[in-house]
Order: C-alpha cells, then structure tokens, then sequence
C-alpha cells in the first residue's frame, strides 16, 4: 500500500512539472533557498528629513560679473559698453499677485577687491515689478553721470537681489542673487588733429633725450639728417623723448620713407608733469612727411611711441627724423 501511495506522489509531481512548463506559464527554475543576505552588508540611509525646499524662489538669471571698460581725459569719460544695462529676474513659479523686486549696494561683496566704489551719484537703479502670473521681470542700470568717474584704475559697484516688499512663500536664491559690475579706467585724451597739415612754429631736436629698446642707430633721429640713415623699430619696441625742462609743444614731424615700410601707426603717450597718458592711436597713410599736431598745445615733459607698425600693419617701420615744433 505504500508503495502505491508513493507512485501516486510521483505521478502527481510529474504532471505538476509538466502544467507548470507550458509555454503560457513561463519557466521554472531552482533556487538555492539556502542563500540569505548578509544583513552588516545591506544598508538603506533613509534621512529623517530630505533638503528639498518646496518654496517659491527668485533669481538672477545670466551672468553675475559685468566688465566694462572706460577711457576719461580728466574732463570727459566714455565708458566702451554704453550707459544702460539690464538684469533678468526670474521667480521659479508665477504669483498671482505682482512683485515688486529691486538690486542694491551692498558693500558686503566687496571683500577682496581693490578698485573704488562707484559712487551713488554716478548711476540710477529702476525696480522690476513681475506681473502676476508672470515669472519674470527686468531691473534697469543707468549710468547717469560717467563723468565723475575719472579715478584710476577704475570701479567696482556690488549690488545684491531683494524684494521691496517682503512676500509670503518665497525666498530669494542663496546661489543667484548677486551681481558685480567692475569698470577698468583708463586715461586718455583726444588731442591729436585729424589733419597732416604743415605746422607753423620753431623746429627743433636739440635738449631732447632720446631712450628706446631698439637703440641700434636711435641717433640718426636727431642728426638733422632728414633722409639719411633710418631707424625701425620692433612690434615691440618703444620710443621715449623727453625734454630737459617742461616745453610748450605744438607737434611732432616725422619723416619717414615712401615705400611699404613707412610708418602707418602707433600708440601715442605725453607726460603733462604727472606720468604718461594715453593719446591713443595715431595712423597715417602719407608718404614722406608725417604732421602730428596736438588741438591744443601741451606743456610737455615728455613724448613716448610704442607699437610701431607699417600702414600695411607689418613691423620695422623706417623712420628718418623726429623733430618738434614749439
């Protein structure tokens, strides 16, 4: 009897195998049940509260370091980039209620620069009111008077994102809610006349001290000699003059070849009595003679040429002569 009961027990194992091998019921395989994870090497780091922040959030959208260039005569400044500037704001959802929004000095931001404070007076900051169900807005910069920015090396204006009235719900950005405006000045003045007409007054060389970086043949620009032996300088090089006392200059003549190596450019610098500053770019396409002639004359210490190039824009100009008119 039992071995019939154990045939029955086999016979009914089978057919369990066979139902269970149907296509429409998958495979089946053997596992070790023996196998169980290690619990010191299964670890779930659940935090008792996740750092996501639901709040309504506003931005500063863009960049948050503004360079901008200027040049100032001591009079006059023009800053390169212009006066008016925008900055985008940004809330991470739409209100249903406008909001008004502002950016402000905060001298907080400057820790570890060197260049002055853009004075109040010189710019004007307008407000930024996003809609409501808009999620976004401008603030407007303006400055008002580049004039009184005369200071070198320049300027630094830190400004920081609020609201100008607190609302409920959102938070300024921890990330996005400053900007930094710097503006490098430099001195420059416009003084030389467009023209190459002749300029009256008396020639002269003499008391004159002439210094450069390319001194091989510099004495032949003050020998009197005004198609002799040339001098040309390096992309490099530079040319100083300088007057034994402070002289009332009207302009320079230059006299250079006509062929492609005369002179087409260079920088221009004059020392009033308080070190150099820039007169800017000088270019000339004349052949022979060079006419430099300052709108107003400058009681000068002394004169100073770098980048020195030919009117095709190539190196080693060839130069004759320098001569000043007083």
């Amino acid at each position: 009897m039992k071995k019939i009961i154990q045939l029955l027990y086999i016979l009914f194992a089978v057919a369990a195998f066979s139902a269970c091998s149907d296509d429409n019921q998958g495979e089946v395989v053997s596992q070790d049940l023996a196998y169980q994870l290690d619990a010191n090497y299964v670890f779930v780091d659940i935090p008792e509260e996740f750092p996501f922040d639901p709040s309504n959030i506003l931005y500063l959208e863009g960049r948050t370091v503004m360079k901008l260039n200027a040049k100032s005569d001591g009079t006059q400044t023009t800053i390169t980039e212009g006066t008016e500037f925008t900055f985008n704001v940004k809330l991470k959802k739409a209100l249903d209620q406008d909001v008004k929004v502002r950016l402000r000095k905060d001298l907080d931001l400057l820790e570890g620069h060197t260049l002055a404070e853009l004075p109040d007076e010189a710019f004007e900051l307008a407000d930024a009111i996003i809609t409501a169900g808009s999620r976004e807005g401008t603030i407007a910069l303006d400055i008002t008077k580049p004039d009184v920015l005369n200071a070198m090396p320049g300027y630094v204006l830190p400004l920081c994102l609020e609201f100008v009235d607190a609302i409920s719900g959102v938070k300024v950005s921890e990330q996005s809610y400053s900007v930094l405006i710097e503006m490098i000045l430099t001195f420059e003045k416009d003084n030389i006349d467009p023209s190459n007409d002749e300029i009256e007054g008396e020639y002269f060389s003499n008391n004159v001290i002439f210094e450069s970086s390319k001194t091989n043949n510099l004495s032949y620009l003050y020998d009197g000699n005004r198609s002799g032996t040339k001098w040309y300088p390096g992309r490099n090089d530079y040319l100083t003059m300088t007057f034994s006392e402070p002289t009332r200059i009207l302009g320079v003549r230059i006299d250079v070849v006509t062929n492609s190596y005369k002179l087409g450019s260079m920088n221009v610098y004059v020392d009033e009595g308080s070190g150099f500053i820039s007169y800017g770019r000088f270019v000339r396409n004349n052949n022979g003679v060079i006419y430099m002639k300052f709108k107003e004359p400058v009681n000068m210490h002394a004169l100073k040429f770098d980048g020195m190039l030919t009117t095709s824009g190539g190196t080693g100009p060839d130069i004759y002569e320098i001569t000043f008119i007083k």
